[in-house]
């Protein structure tokens, strides 16, 4: 199990921890009436869609011994107003992995990497998947 916790700072602004990670800015950008002080949520979403497609294809490419010199990750999220309500969605996520091998390596396992990736990196499957989300609101009374 993992556990991030998140605390409300100010109008759409939250400082989050998780492990020994503290201070994690979390915010809106002004188009979304925040501040525009750190990243927005689904940034992080794109963010950590982008590193776990990344970390598991080189850790494949590691395991088969396959040397990259350089791996640039694009993450592109589309976000739509859709529905009745118009309310907005993250319809679409687009990830591009730009690899350059050392000099001298083969191609062949960028492949058998990439297909091995889509079983293997949880965000990859969550996403695919639809994973399920609840949510408990517990009403506090202040101190």
């Amino acid at each position: 199990m993992m556990k991030v916790s998140l605390s409300y700072s100010e109008n759409m602004h939250f400082t989050a921890s998780v492990r020994h990670f503290k201070n994690i800015h979390v915010d809106e950008s002004e188009a979304f009436h925040g501040d525009d002080l750190a990243p927005s949520p689904i940034e992080y979403v794109l963010i950590g869609t982008g590193g776990c497609i990344a970390s598991t294809f080189v850790y494949c490419m590691q395991k088969n011994k396959v040397l990259i010199e350089k791996l640039e990750v694009d993450v592109e999220g589309i976000l739509k107003h859709s529905g009745a309500k118009r309310s907005l969605k993250l319809i679409r996520i687009s990830v591009e992995l730009l690899v350059t091998l050392k000099e001298g390596e083969s191609s062949e396992k960028i492949d058998i990497c990439f297909k091995m990736l889509q079983d293997y990196c949880p965000i990859f499957n969550a996403i695919n998947s639809g994973i399920p989300l609840n949510i408990n609101i517990s009403n506090q009374k202040s101190i």
